[in-house]
């Protein structure tokens, strides 16, 4: 007798048409068959917990997207988050702080990609630990060289 197995693909197609159906589609992580099966991904980089791509049955939500990523960081700047658009290329900045405010909702087609930049006081942070690693290396060497002359 003869036994046929179910490859990844058709479990990952079967899985997506079961969650779409039952209105519980999430977002899957995207494998390189994934994507092809389902027909959709959407990339996210930045400051969210997962970046990546994400398949979807159909065309996500920015916020369906983030979810999919993790959620924002706590470094995350959600008022200047940028969408690049997989057709046209184009460049478009929103402040996903004011489009919740709102109650917008921006749809993504198939290859978009958003990237969550890091806040300013990110940076600033960085740059205050990096000055306060040097004044330290710098009082023990001061130290050492105030003890040795002694």
């Amino acid at each position: 007798m003869f036994k046929c197995r179910p490859s990844r693909e058709s479990k990952a197609v079967l899985l997506a048409a079961l969650l779409a159906a039952t209105g519980r589609m999430s977002a899957l992580p995207a494998s390189s068959s994934m994507l092809q099966a389902s027909g959709s991904a959407c990339y996210v980089w930045g400051q969210v917990r997962s970046p990546g791509a994400y398949g979807f049955v159909a065309n996500p939500d920015i916020l369906e997207l983030l979810s999919a990523g993790g959620g924002p960081t706590e470094n995350a700047d959600l008022r200047r988050v940028v969408l690049i658009r997989a057709v046209s290329q184009n460049r478009v900045s929103i402040n996903l702080q004011a489009m919740l405010a709102s109650g917008q909702v921006v749809r993504l087609a198939p290859g978009d990609v958003v990237i969550v930049p890091s806040s300013p006081w990110y940076h600033v942070r960085d740059w205050v630990s990096l000055v306060t690693v040097a004044s330290t290396l710098a009082t023990l060497a001061l130290t050492v060289v105030n003890r040795v002359g002694t």
